[in-house]
């Protein structure tokens, strides 16, 4: 500590106080906190890159409001319907939810009367107007609710932290394993089909990773970060490079940043966490529409 001490800048921001506290004494207790948004902001970055090359971006919205749906209906079952669930089962209920839901969007529908564009407004529209309706039932519970949702939530229990972490792992495990598949899938989905590849499977697969990362991402940071990291960062990396690993890079790299800052900025200043990383996710943006206008 007394290194990085003794280096001006970092020193500047280290010893940066708050109600008389400064952030190096602040970060034994808010720890799990900064942990959890890093890697909540890698894996969603990182899975962002697929969500913006696929023209997805409706899909993961949808699946983040259905988690929230899923945070809200635990609290639903303990406070109206007498159901005492445990701290897993809160955990695990928008987890239900998503990956029921990822199973659906991933179906391919026929467009001739409706579209893959109306059914995931409605799966978007529809769990945001129940989750408003369960608020409105247990107001005793909102602000609560509101911190899970729109992310003012810092203090992270560790049991959740190491499940987010080994989520994360797995994840990302996936994508390794399956990396080829999935940009296949992704880039050229017919050709994909004609050389015999999987593409249900596959879809099915990914549709239930990025599931599995929004809810159990909700439960540890909130609704509204987790969109943001998942669509901020990538298009920033997109509008810098042609080339997909390098973007995938980038993207990473902008969500961790905007994660450390934003958070940062949430102790210094006093403000909710979740919309003080979206802040900094929207800087990202300036390096890529600079080059986008210089480009040209």
């Amino acid at each position: 500590m007394e290194l990085l001490k003794s280096i001006p800048i970092l020193s500047q921001i280290l010893l940066a106080e708050n109600a008389g506290m400064t952030f190096l004494d602040a970060i034994p207790i808010l720890k799990n906190g900064i942990l959890a948004c890093l890697l909540v902001a890698a894996v969603s970055a990182f899975l962002g890159i697929y969500v913006i090359v696929r023209r997805m971006v409706f899909v993961s919205a949808a699946l983040s409001q259905v988690s929230a749906l899923g945070v809200a209906f635990a609290f639903l079952s303990g406070t109206v319907l007498g159901i005492e669930l445990g701290e897993s089962v809160h955990h695990a209920m928008p987890l239900i939810f998503a990956g029921i839901a990822a199973s659906f969007f991933a179906i391919q529908v026929s467009e001739k009367r409706i579209t893959r564009e109306s059914l995931l407004g409605i799966g978007y529209i529809l769990p945001a107007g129940l989750v408003l309706l369960v608020l409105d039932k247990i107001a005793g519970e909102t602000h609560e609710i509101d911190n899970i949702l729109f992310g003012n939530t810092i203090f992270v229990p560790t049991g959740l932290l190491i499940f987010l972490f080994l989520t994360v792992i797995a994840v990302l495990l996936i994508h390794l394993l399956f990396y080829k598949e999935f940009v296949f899938v992704a880039f050229d989905p017919d050709s994909a089909r004609a050389g015999g590849l999987k593409t249900v499977l596959y879809n099915q697969v990914f549709f239930l990773t990025m599931a599995i990362t929004i809810s159990v991402s909700i439960s540890a940071v909130g609704a509204l970060p987790v969109f943001g990291f998942m669509v901020m960062p990538a298009v920033s990396a997109l509008m810098l490079t042609d080339y997909l690993k390098r973007a995938f890079v980038l993207s990473i790299g902008f969500g961790g940043a905007s994660a450390l800052v934003g958070f940062y900025l949430s102790f210094l200043y006093s403000l909710p966490t979740g919309p003080a990383m979206l802040a900094t996710c929207g800087i990202c943006l300036i390096p890529g529409i600079v080059q986008r206008i210089l480009g040209k």
